[in-house]
């Protein structure tokens, strides 16, 4: 079955086409439209949008050999932030965080090499998207060592502007996710 572009349904006609699929048929639209957690939201009548809601999902620090991480410049805002997102249904979150890493950078990442770091929850994961949803993440987040010369063959999706390595230090302050960049200091610093 092919599906229009998210955006152009209308919102009675989203409803119509989620009533009709199966959850097989589901799991397949919410891949085409950024996992579950999106396809939830554009359900949701827009008289309720506003209502806050939970998602969980995941975030990867992918370090090179200098100890540089990764982050990658959002298109739908002015931040920088962690490749990651939400967790599909049925996903184990360590493959969340490779097939993420895959989709924002380009890089394919063994679901065994990486190391969780921490599991972070609470008002410092709260994030407004730009149409108005508002969710509060339960985000794991992990560590995954890479070895790259440099990022010229990384390959962003439609959600990146650019990615780039940045010593610890060196962040941009503009950060989606200054709570995670802590986390793995505190991490490394340990």
């Amino acid at each position: 079955m092919s599906y229009k572009k998210m955006r152009e349904y209308t919102h009675e006609e989203f409803v119509e086409l989620v009533q009709s699929l199966s959850e097989e048929e589901l799991l397949n639209l919410s891949a085409n439209y950024g996992g579950y957690p999106v396809l939830f939201r554009m359900a949701l009548d827009d008289r309720i949008s506003h209502i806050p809601f939970i998602q969980t999902g995941a975030a990867i620090i992918i370090r090179n050999e200098k100890g540089e991480i990764l982050l990658q410049e959002r298109t739908d805002r002015d931040k920088w932030g962690l490749p990651g997102g939400c967790q599909d249904l049925g996903e184990d979150l360590r493959f969340t965080a490779v097939r993420e890493a895959y989709e924002e950078t380009g890089l394919r990442i063994d679901p065994n090499e990486i190391i969780l770091i921490d599991t972070l929850s609470g008002e410092s994961r709260k994030n407004s998207y730009p149409n108005g949803d508002i969710v509060y993440n339960n985000t794991s987040l992990y560590l995954v060592d890479v070895s790259l010369e440099d990022d010229s063959n990384l390959k962003g999706d439609s959600e990146t502007k650019r990615l780039r390595f940045f010593t610890p230090k060196d962040v941009p302050n503009n950060l989606m996710d200054a709570d995670l960049i802590k986390s793995y200091l505190n991490y490394i610093n340990k």
